[in-house]
């Protein structure tokens, strides 16, 4: 047990400190993690939650359980979905690799959610934060099901803050089960003292971590450790240790700063905008052809220069590519680009219209001087627009002075990313897995034609996903497990539809229809998905029985992309045969989207926790006649089931047939491609072409 000795040197420090506020470096006291899954103290939390576009990772030993405090690992990881809201998964266990149904010993095991909402308009109004939040949410085992209500007051003279609420609690200790409060002292940027009653016993911990500009990229690291307690009945170290990094592609939306490292926009911009006038029509197709723009049209309606395109390099986000683009058409688009043009008005109308194999998928309306000015001061320019309408008559109606240069017709991608298969905190492991390097060959052979062939080399398998263990059936095998061919077409009324035939999963023969519409903004859409798929022989290799599969599903999204967010509908019959619903909350932040859904399927419900993201560079290889890249997208979650007093695993229900080319992905940008999105994104579009020039 700590001795009582080290809280009078803690008070000590503290007292001392105070008497000297002229030695603190700064009045603001970091949000660090806590023990438990919130930001806080050590047991308790403050009212204070993770930066929107944030991710913290915190591994610690010593978390409140049972009677007192488990010698037992915590791995949380948090996201700041957006302004106030904190999320976190949250893994709980004794071992890692003990089976708990025929083991002794293993301890526990427990796999949860948890959240914090700072409430708005609280702190205008009473010089308080307040907020609220929830440990351990559903499931059917709620080993540290917390809720709870915390104030907390900061100075404008001192690192200090004050933090008081209620809660109540499942932990049969009564931590976090009734009043709490504690204060966090920061005497230094690097140091932090925090002291606390958690409802039951005083703590005392102190906090080290990297002041704030230390690390590269807005990272910040830190370390915790629990120098005392009156807590009588522990007597092992709790300590923990984290790391909080921004999220992909988040400061890409926000306004470009200017610090003493970094160029400003005048200084990254001042070359190209002094050789404006002069660029030629053969100097602005040189530069879009150097970036690797593919399919590259130039031309005019009327007085308007018509530019079409399609990007295949900045694969994270297609506004990225957009914004490139947009910014050495406007920085190019001159006197001498008007005459080659025949052109004879003052303004410099343009209009780019982006492609996706070959298909037109979206229109940028802009004058070259209105957006020269945005470029330079981050103001937004009045007139900019954007349209998914009438495209396929823009492109008629176009006379062409270049047409197709850069053709990107039988220009092969392979795409190289992991496969993973994987079970997270079950009585059998908390990560158990099979890894594969999956590389993906999509070849585009004419107008929405592609040809997607992807082939698995398995790497590594754990215990349980061997031959003859509970996963074996499911681990990765050494084979070609999708060739499919797609063929796209756009349809009136802003509707897509693609059909696929081929193999997939490794077995079936098939096909399927994708039909999608989008409201004219973006704001709307509604999917339709109708496939059939035959097992190739009447067993599979493991000798089970294989039965014809398919879906019908429909599903309705809502984007409100001013607030980052999506909520999706979707229901039918899914890949297993089950029917049911399922509901899904989107939330982006940059180009990492973290998810939540509930599925009721077949009378079982399940709600599922993930995130997904590119694996690739900002700006991949040069699409030449082979271009190898990341992916666009990789998904990681974590399901349970709830509204049962049992826990089992899920057998696949509300399981969805999905292909790296489906329209989602290859033609919407991640369902992102739409007014809405870029009118919300604009500062993305300059972004872009500012970090192509620091380039």
């Amino acid at each position: 047990m700590q001795t009582r000795k080290k809280a009078s040197s803690i008070t000590t420090t503290i007292a001392l400190t105070l008497i000297s506020p002229a030695i603190f470096a700064s009045t603001a006291v970091d949000n660090l993690s806590s023990h438990q899954s919130f930001t806080g103290l050590t047991n308790t939390p403050n009212a204070q939650v993770l930066d929107t576009g944030k991710f913290n990772l915190y591994y610690g030993q010593g978390v409140p359980y049972k009677q007192g405090i488990g010698e037992l690992d915590n791995w949380v990881g948090s996201f700041g979905v957006f302004p106030g809201l904190e999320v976190a998964g949250r893994v709980v266990t004794q071992t890692y690799d003990c089976n708990i149904y025929t083991e002794s010993n293993c301890g526990i095991r427990d796999l949860s959610a948890s959240a914090k909402y700072q409430l708005p308009f609280i702190y205008d109004y009473t010089g308080f934060n307040l907020a609220i939040g929830a440990q351990d949410m559903g499931g059917a085992a709620n080993n540290f099901q917390t809720t709870y209500i915390v104030a907390d007051k900061s100075f404008e003279f001192l690192p200090l803050r004050f933090s008081a609420g209620y809660s109540q609690s499942k932990i049969e200790s009564g931590i976090m089960d009734g009043p709490f409060g504690g204060i966090e002292f920061q005497p230094f940027s690097f140091i932090q003292l925090t002291g606390e009653y958690d409802a039951t016993e005083f703590n005392s911990s102190v906090k080290a971590m990297t002041p704030k500009g230390w690390l590269p990229h807005d990272i910040q690291a830190s370390v915790n450790y629990q120098v005392y307690t009156t807590r009588e009945d522990t007597d092992h170290n709790i300590w923990g240790a984290n790391i909080t990094v921004p999220v992909m592609g988040y400061s890409d939306t926000q306004p470009y700063t200017t610090t003493k490292n970094k160029p400003t926009p005048q200084d990254l911009l001042s070359s190209e905008l002094t050789h404006s006038e002069l660029s030629s029509l053969t100097t602005l197709t040189r530069k879009l052809q150097q970036e690797g723009f593919l399919n590259i049209q130039i031309g005019k309606v009327q007085d308007r220069i018509v530019i079409a395109l399609e990007n295949r390099r900045y694969n994270r986000n297609q506004i990225d590519g957009a914004g490139v683009a947009l910014g050495i058409i406007t920085t190019n688009a001159g006197e001498s680009l008007k005459h080659n043009l025949e052109i004879n008005t003052e303004d410099t109308d343009i209009d780019l219209i982006m492609l996706a194999n070959g298909i037109p998928m979206l229109s940028i309306t802009t004058e070259a001087k209105c957006y020269q000015e945005f470029l330079l001061s981050g103001i937004a320019c009045k007139q900019l627009k954007i349209s998914t309408d009438n495209l396929t008559a823009k492109l008629d109606a176009a006379q062409w002075q270049h047409h197709k240069i850069n053709n990107g017709l039988g220009r092969t991608q392979v795409i190289v990313s992991p496969a993973a298969r994987y079970s997270l905190a079950t009585e059998y492991g908390v990560l158990d897995y099979s890894v594969a390097l999956a590389t993906n060959v999509y070849i585009p052979l004419w107008k929405g034609f592609a040809a997607d062939v992807r082939y698995l080399l398995p790497i590594d398998n754990s215990d349980d996903y061997e031959d003859g263990k509970i996963w074996g059936n499911n681990q990765f095998d050494n084979e070609i497990d999708r060739a499919v061919l797609h063929q796209a077409f756009r349809l009136p009324f802003n509707m897509m539809t693609q059909f696929s035939a081929g193999y997939i999963y490794g077995g079936y023969l098939g096909g399927a229809n994708e039909t999608t519409w989008y409201s004219p903004e973006g704001y709307h859409s509604l999917s339709f998905q109708v496939s059939e798929f035959t097992y190739k022989d009447d067993y599979d290799e493991y000798g089970n029985s294989m039965d014809n599969k398919g879906t019908v599903l429909g599903s309705y999204t809502l984007s409100i992309p001013q607030y980052n967010w999506q909520f999706e509908v979707t229901a039918g019959e899914f890949w297993e045969g089950d029917r049911g619903i399922q509901a899904t909350t989107n939330h982006w932040l940059g180009d990492v989207k973290v998810f939540a859904s509930y599925l009721n399927s077949e009378n079982e419900q399940f709600v599922t926790a993930g995130v997904s993201f590119p694996l690739t560079f900002w700006r991949d290889m040069k699409p030449g006649y082979v271009q190898v890249r990341g992916t666009d997208e990789f998904s990681l979650s974590a399901q349970t089931r709830v509204g049962e007093t049992h826990n089992q695993l899920n057998t696949g229900l509300g399981s969805k047939l999905s292909f790296q080319h489906d329209l989602s992905r290859q033609y919407y940008s991640r369902s992102r491609l739409t007014p809405s999105y870029f009118n919300s994104n604009v500062e993305r579009l300059r972004n872009a072409y500012l970090k192509y020039l620091a380039i």
